[in-house]
This record gives C-alpha cells, structure tokens and sequence, in this order.
C-alpha cells in the first residue's frame, strides 16, 4: 500500500486537519438545515459541493475522492474561488438511487445485473478487487 505524502513537520500537518475539521463543521451544519428542511433524511442521501480559496482549498484538495467519506455524504466535490468572500457550501438530495449494502445514493445502482441493489463500490468490494481509498 502506498501512504500519502504527509506535510513534512507536525505544525502543517496540525494545521491540515484543523482546517478539514472546520471544513467539515461547516458541511454538518448545511447538512443538517437541509434535513430539517426535509429534502434529506440523513446526510448519505447528500452531494454536497464545497468551495474554496487558498490553503483552505490546498488542504481539502489533498482528501481527494476520499472527501465524500470524511463528510459521510454520497458525493462531494470541490471548486477553488478567488476569495474568502466566494466561499460556500451546496447540499442537494442526490438523485440517484440508494445502495442496499453500504446506504449510498449512486448513480451505479443496479449497473451490475446480478447484483441490482448494489453500487458499483460494494459490487468491486465484494466480488472485485476492492475500491482504493487513501484516508477514510
């Protein structure tokens, strides 16, 4: 396995994390306006778009596709902005259909005929050779 590059003293690599944490606060509470507001009933049923400028997106930027875990959301993406003004967050209910093993809203639902309620993800854990995950 191959272990991602890590900042080369402890300070940045504090500071790294400080940062995803906030991030993610941030994320939770949008999240959870939307579910009270109904639209979701938990975060999963989420894809969430996240934007970003400077060290703040530096940071997020080194989760890559491991992002949506550390949310606990379906999909996550990530967009760099000019500014600190520009920044936000943007939850929508996912569209697409929820996996019957690991609860998320996939667009691969069902892709694999002989096993429908599955997504692709848990069709490659289970049966392939596994999904590559860096963090979460």
């Amino acid at each position: 396995m191959v272990c991602p590059a890590q900042p080369a003293d402890e300070a940045a690599l504090l500071e790294k994390w400080r940062t995803v944490r906030d991030v993610r606060a941030w994320v939770q509470k949008e999240l959870e306006e939307v579910r009270v507001s109904g639209s979701i009933g938990s975060s999963l049923q989420a894809e969430v778009e996240i934007a970003l400028h400077g060290s703040r997106h530096d940071a997020i930027a080194t989760l890559g596709a491991d992002l949506r875990f550390v949310l606990i959301t379906s999909q996550a993406g990530l967009a760099r902005v000019d500014g600190a003004d520009q920044e936000y967050v943007r939850v929508v209910a996912s569209p697409h259909a929820k996996c019957s093993r690991c609860w998320h809203w996939r667009a691969d639902v069902g892709r694999d005929p002989a096993h429908p309620e599955l997504c692709g993800r848990c069709t490659a854990n289970l049966f392939g050779q596994g999904e590559p995950r860096a963090f979460a």
